[in-house]
This record gives C-alpha cells, structure tokens and sequence, in this order.
C-alpha cells in the first residue's frame, strides 16, 4: 500500500511533537544541572566563579542540541502555530545565551588572574609571617639560661603552625645544649612543613590552569558563535549572527578616527577604497559644480 500525502504529513506532525519534547528536555536537564551548582551563589570567590563557568560551558551542547531539534521540528511541522511560537521565542532567548557565552571568555580571564594574584598573595603573607613567627622562637631558645627560662619563653610563643610538643619531665634530663639544638632542628622542621602547605601555585600547577582556562576560553567563543547562528531577533528573517556586523557597524562609525580640523570621519588607508571609486572622485574633483555659470567667450 502506497503512502499518502496525508498519511506523511501525518507522521511528519508527530516526529516533530517527538523533536519538540525532546528539545524541551534538554532545555531543563540542562537548567537543572546549572542550577544545582551555582546555588547558593558566591560570586566574589574566584573559584566557584571557574567551577561554574566550566560547568556551564562543558553542558552547553546539550541546549545547543534542543535547540537545533527544536529548529527541525519547526521546519517538518510549518503549520503547527505553538511550536513556530515557541521557536521563535527560544530563538529571541539564544541571543542572550550567545552574549553569555560571550561574555564568559573575559570572565574566565579575570577569575584566573584574580585567583593567581590572591592565592600568591596570601602565600607569600603566611609564609613571611611563619618566618617571622620562627625567628622569635629560635631566639627565645637560643636566649634560654636555664631549662626552666626555655620552658617558660617556649609555652610563651607557641603557635598553631609553629607548635612544640614540651616534655617537662624529659627536660632535667636533658643537657641545656643539646636540648636547644633539638627544639632548634624541631623548629625548622614546623617551618619547612607550614610552608610546602602554604606555598604559591607553582609552574606545573599554573601551566595546567592556564591551558583549562584557554580549553574553556575558546570553547566558549565556539558556543557563542553558535547559538548566535541559531538565534534570531523579533521580526528578523536572518540569524543574530548574519546581522551582527550591521548591528556594530554604528558603534564602529563612532569609534574610527576623525579627520584633524574638519570633524569629518577619517575615509582610512587609500587601499581600503576601490581603484574605481578612487577613479569617479578624481573625475568628479574635475568637473566645475553645476551652479557654477560657464566662461564667457
């Protein structure tokens, strides 16, 4: 039996209900899954800033995805009103998805840098204080006339990173020489130990961020050239991306240098005008104005 015209359509109209529901799944899987870990915000902390952007943008195929499908369904099914609707309306939202994706690549940049500058930062503060904190401790020790005077200068300067565990029953026992260059040898040992916990980001550790964040960067950029090829503005024939360059084409009018002493925008470099424009405007720098009268004879 030979398939109909309207059994055709028919089945046309469902697959595209199928792609539709499909699309919108995808859509709240991948609302959800954002969600779950941006909440509860923090948007001064750098690295909750790169957790989520990675997030963000490693799930971004799967509503680039609903949205291709839901483009699809549209194109089988061009009767169905609602979903031509609901198109064009997560057409209108892809435009703010490509300016977020956008928007991600200096984002990334600053949250980055942000989380270098601070993590060294604070490193080199608590190292120097461990320093600090050591010397005082060395010379409370080395200062020590007695077992008992080295006893109470040490319970006098103990500290949580710099700590030393004192034995007083250990300490009689002891020679006053030889018990210095222990709890000297102890000191260095806390401090060496404090400080490997507190170290900046050392190089192999920075390489490996800086390549994520650039693995990030352009993912980024990709996604948002994407969507904006599927986005498209309310009474537009054409996607976002198409009208982007005559969108910026005012902003760019304003921002290209002006000519010195006539307030007239600069025409650029002679090569950027056609060798036949170039050609008319000689000829018409020739001819008189069309006001001017003819000489007499």
């Amino acid at each position: 039996m030979s398939e109909t015209p309207q059994s055709k359509s028919l089945e046309e109209a469902i697959f595209a209900d199928r792609l539709a529901m499909v699309a919108m799944a995808l859509f709240c899987v991948y609302l959800i899954s954002v969600l779950a870990f941006i909440l509860p915000p923090r948007l001064l902390d750098p690295l909750w800033q790169l957790s989520n952007i990675k997030i963000a943008v490693e799930a971004a195929p799967i509503p680039l995805i609903g949205l291709a499908l839901l483009y699809l369904a549209a194109y089988l099914c061009p009767a169905n009103i609602q979903l031509q609707r609901r198109r064009k309306a997560l057409a209108r939202l892809a435009i703010l998805a490509s300016l977020g994706f956008l928007m991600i690549v200096p984002l990334q940049a600053h949250a980055v840098w942000t989380l270098y500058s601070r993590s060294n930062s604070v490193a080199s503060e608590q190292q120097a204080s461990a320093t600090e904190r050591g010397n005082a401790v060395r010379q409370a020790i080395e200062r020590a006339t007695s077992t008992e005077d080295l006893q109470k200068r040490l319970l006098a300067l103990q500290s949580p990173d710099l700590s030393i565990t004192l034995d007083p029953e250990r300490f009689p026992a002891v020679p006053l020489p030889q018990l210095k260059r222990q709890l000297l040898s102890r000191v260095d040992q806390a401090e060496g130990q404090f400080k490997a916990r507190v170290a900046p980001i050392d190089p192999a550790t920075g390489e490996r961020i800086t390549r994520e964040s650039l693995r990030v960067m352009i993912s980024s950029l990709a996604f948002s050239i994407a969507f904006a090829a599927l986005a498209q503005r309310k009474n537009s024939i054409v996607p976002f991306l198409v009208e982007v360059p005559d969108l910026l084409a005012p902003l760019m009018s304003v921002l290209r240098p002006r000519r010195p002493g006539t307030g007239q925008i600069s025409d650029g470099m002679p090569f950027q005008n056609s060798a036949s424009k170039r050609e008319a405007e000689f000829f018409a720098s020739l001819a008189p104005p069309e006001d001017e009268q003819p000489p007499k004879p």
